[in-house]
């Protein structure tokens, strides 16, 4: 079976050439349903299993006493006891998802593969879908032919000045630019869609969704409706956007494959790019915000950390060659990063020394929280694991599949 190292970046798009499938081919899983008739997964709400807290998770969350965990077959599982038992929540469509964000005790979405957006308002019982692939294609088409038409006039204008740089320059532009248009128009003909890997939101408002490809989406009404918003990032080669976390009520950061690290210090209005020390793919980023420092994580163990919001970043040692791929702080003030293998590092000295505290079964891992109680709650490959203070597993139960 394929590892996690690319969880919450690449699924559904484990190559530049590969976009908008299922999960679970991308990492060689066997359907449960292999004999069935295929069925949109947008139209097909998630089927309820006992398998559910068992099956392949990409994120969890806590709100109030509530975790709330997402993953596969559009599978979302709720707990109102630390994470001992488990029941399934309602929705609407079987796409794998692959991250969830909550803005206060009863308001959340979470986002997934074929582009889906969904939202809840109590808490995780019941959600509704917002936005898809669909409607995402229709509006990276028309910001592509906006694009283009832009530059068209800026080759122009250049033509004008007989100065030869600005000339290349414009000419590369322009010829990405129509590359980026012929992928925009396939894609709508195909109804080929692409993954949604994280989403973060302000307030019950405003909030941004980014994904593969260099998707990107703003909303300013609570995810009714949405607005293409690549335009306002420098990503000229449209890396995949992995994850996006908040500094402060101002600032933001995002990172990606290649290396891609952005930064903006106007509410999300536009990203620049910072500087990175490694050249391959974070997937995940935490903020110890008592600390002001800032950490990026990713392949074969890599971790980056800055404390002057990006203007400098230096890759530290975290004892690990495995890659790292979710993580969560304790107060502010303590970094655990999880990834494949079972990898579970603890980091120290404002996330300059890491060590292993714990093994994550044998399992690789996508995900973890910190419960009311204390504990720690994992999710990943094989489903949701707990580990208690000490680093002993600890049994889960599924009361209900009912939400």
């Amino acid at each position: 079976m394929r590892s996690l190292d690319s969880v919450r970046a690449m699924l559904g798009c484990a190559a530049r050439s590969m976009c908008g499938g299922a999960l679970v081919a991308t990492i060689g899983l066997t359907s449960l349903h292999a004999s069935a008739q295929w069925q949109d997964p947008l139209q097909t709400p998630a089927i309820k299993t006992l398998k559910a807290p068992t099956s392949l998770l990409l994120d969890v969350t806590l709100i109030g006493d509530r975790l709330v965990a997402v993953g596969e077959r559009g599978h979302i599982i709720i707990s109102d006891d630390d994470g001992s038992s488990w029941l399934q929540a309602q929705v609407p469509v079987m796409s794998t998802l692959t991250s969830i964000y909550f803005v206060d005790d009863s308001t959340g979405w979470a986002v997934g593969h074929d582009a889906v957006v969904l939202k809840t308002q109590d808490a995780g019982l019941t959600w509704v879908k917002q936005f898809d692939g669909f409607e995402a294609n229709v509006m990276v088409l028309e910001q592509a032919k906006r694009v283009k038409s832009q530059l068209e006039v800026a080759l122009d204008a250049a033509n004008a000045t007989d100065d030869d740089d600005r000339i290349e320059l414009a000419e590369e532009q322009l010829e990405n630019a129509s590359y980026t248009l012929e992928d925009a128009e396939v894609d709508l003909a195909d109804k080929s869609t692409k993954p949604l890997l994280d989403v973060w939101f302000k307030d019950v408002k405003e909030g941004f969704v980014v994904g593969a490809y260099g998707m990107i989406f703003k909303t300013i009404d609570g995810g009714n409706t949405w607005q293409d918003w690549s335009g306002h990032v420098e990503n000229p080669d449209r890396f995949h956007l992995n994850a996006i976390t908040a500094i402060d009520d101002q600032r933001l950061m995002m990172v990606g494959e290649a290396g891609l690290m952005l930064r903006t210090q106007d509410q999300g209005d536009s990203w620049q790019q910072m500087y990175s020390p490694y050249d391959g793919s974070f997937f995940g980023l935490t903020s110890l915000t008592k600390q002001g420092v800032q950490l990026a994580y990713g392949l074969r163990g890599n971790l980056a950390r800055s404390d002057d919001f990006g203007n400098n970043w230096q890759l530290v040692d975290t004892n690990t060659q495995q890659s790292l791929i979710g993580a969560t702080d304790r107060h502010g003030r303590v970094a655990y990063v999880v990834g494949n293998g079972g990898a579970f590092i603890e980091g120290s000295d404002r996330g300059r020394k890491w060590q292993s505290t714990a093994r994550v079964g044998r399992s690789s891992a996508a995900a973890i929280i910190k419960s009311k109680a204390g504990h720690f709650v994992i999710v990943g490959e094989k489903g949701v694991e707990l580990l208690d203070k000490s680093g002993e597993r600890m049994s889960i139960t599924v009361t209900s599949i009912e939400g």
